[in-house]
């Protein structure tokens, strides 16, 4: 009976929460109306107009149509420029861009994704832009001297145009702190008092539903690709892995793969003991992103590392389903068995468009445009929307109206505002208004001061600069079949129990005869090149 109410009770959730997102934020047609009466920019025109034609990816439920918010209308009416996106998901999204180039017919910008910047240069697809530069000194000064490194490919070149996020704060280890308490343990702060903390979440039946067995430890996510499942363990260990959890550097700046690692044997012992134990997630391996939130929601995680934002999220969820006293408490990152407490900055720059060669009469215009899309103008655009209506200048600063934020990043992002599929540079300020949902700190609730804590406080000091994934061309040549389908799997079998530790590196060294050695030794001599060691 009591599971019956929890599932009628959760269905109730779902059916509300999809009614009130399918209803537009209050100010959405607002901002619309507004768009279509814009006059036009003093600082760029385009007389006889400029079509940008693209395909990309898109994510996170952003509006695809053009009408579909203010900001392509705006950007029309202030620029005479229309840009016209055939935007993909992100499965098969490789095999999508093939069958573009394979027709001949190039739409003027392409994200390369999974497929490749390097792919599309040696197939003579995109366009160098280093030469250009001088026509995009915003986008330049966005990216800064000190991260050119990261906005060039493996042969030192640029060929794209950047997405910026200047937070440093994304995800963050948590912990139930309800069970914390109910358990009467404190915040662990060694390696051993974590080990202590997910054996007492094992065996006690904390969310009390008389099932002493679903209850997980510590949960974890395989990543889009199944590459990343295992970043919060890593970085115990003194790892300071990628974004997607395959390359480091070493104490001596030797950039190769984290299999080579000297403490990576003792990772996979030790994190295949955890799992012997369930002490760690048993769907580990397939366990998506959203596979975890909903068991976040579903009562049954005790320790994780996602983004920050879930504190809040998921406590409210669970709140909402009766559970008056759930709290995801942000925490520092696992403290490894050597003292190691670290863990991975945003990735501030991004690549999002290349420039095809079918735009090459025209990409001095399209280049003007994106230079006046990363200064004040379009990037206010971006950020805030439209003066008047989604936000104010008040001395100086943007200040969002109390529409725009008070449910946090939700409607700001539904309204169209920092459309990051299209990319830009995000401002601080308009984050942490939205961070704070137009409230100052001391109004925000437990699970919004959490979400704040994990995000910008409880990880500071602890952030380490992430080595990129170099996309040299061994790499996009070899990465479906030797790294998400070769080692990840091999790691996987291991850590499951399915072959022992000796096996794993054997058969890794078989990998590296069939070409994972020249990933290694590719990606090694790039970023020598972009580092200029």
């Amino acid at each position: 009976m009591k599971k019956c109410l929890a599932l009628f009770l959760s269905l109730v959730l779902v059916l509300s929460l999809g009614s009130s997102l399918a209803d537009d934020p209050p100010l959405k047609q607002a901002l619309i109306d507004a768009a279509k009466t814009l006059e036009p920019s003093k600082e760029l025109y385009f007389e006889n107009g400029l079509e940008i034609s693209a395909m990309g990816m898109i994510f996170n439920n952003y509006p695809t149509e053009f009408d579909g918010c203010y900001l392509w209308p705006a950007v029309e009416k202030l620029t005479n420029t229309r840009i016209t996106v055939d935007w993909r998901v992100e499965d098969n999204y490789s095999t999508q861009v093939a069958t573009v180039l394979a027709s001949g017919k190039l739409p003027d910008l392409l994200t390369a994704g999974a497929y490749g910047v390097s792919n599309l240069v040696n197939e003579g697809a995109i366009l160098e832009l280093d030469e250009y530069l001088d026509l995009i000194p915003h986008v330049v000064a966005a990216v800064g001297e000190d991260r050119m490194a990261k906005w060039r490919q493996a042969d030192g070149h640029i060929y794209t145009l950047p997405t910026i996020v200047n937070v440093p704060g994304s995800q963050t280890v948590m912990v139930r702190k309800d069970w914390l308490d109910a358990l009467g343990m404190s915040e662990p702060q060694t390696w051993e008092d974590w080990i202590a903390l997910w054996r007492a979440i094992k065996a006690n039946d904390l969310n009390g539903n008389g099932d002493p067995n679903d209850e997980i430890p510590l949960a974890l996510e395989q990543g889009a690709t199944g590459e990343r499942s295992m970043a919060s363990l890593l970085n115990a260990f003194g790892i300071r892995a990628s974004s997607d959890c395959q390359f480091c550097v070493l104490d001596d700046g030797t950039y190769t793969m984290v299999y080579e690692h000297p403490r990576y044997p003792e990772f996979l012992a030790a994190v295949r003991d955890l799992y012997a134990e369930g002490l760690i997630d048993q769907e580990f391996a397939t366990r998506t992103q959203a596979e975890l939130f909903t068991i976040m929601d579903s009562n049954k995680v005790g320790t994780c590392m996602t983004w920050a934002e879930r504190c809040r999220i998921s406590a409210n969820a669970l709140r909402d389903l009766g559970d008056e006293d759930a709290l995801w408490e942000a925490v520092p990152p696992i403290t490894g068995p050597y003292g190691d407490q670290m863990t991975q900055e945003r990735e501030a720059v991004s690549s999002v468009w290349c420039i095809t060669i079918a735009a090459k009469d025209k990409i001095e215009d399209i280049l003007r445009f994106f230079d006046w899309w990363f200064a004040e103008e379009g990037n206010n655009l971006y950020n805030y929307g439209i003066e008047g209506v989604s936000y104010d200048m008040v001395d100086g600063v943007a200040q969002l109206k109390p529409e725009m934020v008070s449910n946090g990043f939700v409607d700001y992002r539904q309204s169209g505002c920092e459309f990051e599929p299209f990319g830009n540079e995000w401002q601080t300020n308009a984050f942490m208004q939205c961070l704070f949902a137009g409230q100052p700190m001391d109004a925000l609730d437990a699970p919004s001061a959490e979400f704040y804590s994990g995000l910008a406080i409880i990880n500071n000091g602890k952030y380490y600069s992430m080595p990129q994934t170099i996309a040299t061309e061994e790499y996009t040549e070899y990465r479906a079949e030797l790294i998400q389908t070769g080692v990840c799997t091999l790691r996987d079998q291991c850590i499951a129990g399915q072959i022992s530790v000796d096996d794993f590196f054997a058969s890794y060294k078989t990998l590296k005869d069939r070409g994972l050695q020249e990933v290694i030794d590719a990606g090694s001599a790039a970023y020598a090149l972009l580092s200029g060691k």
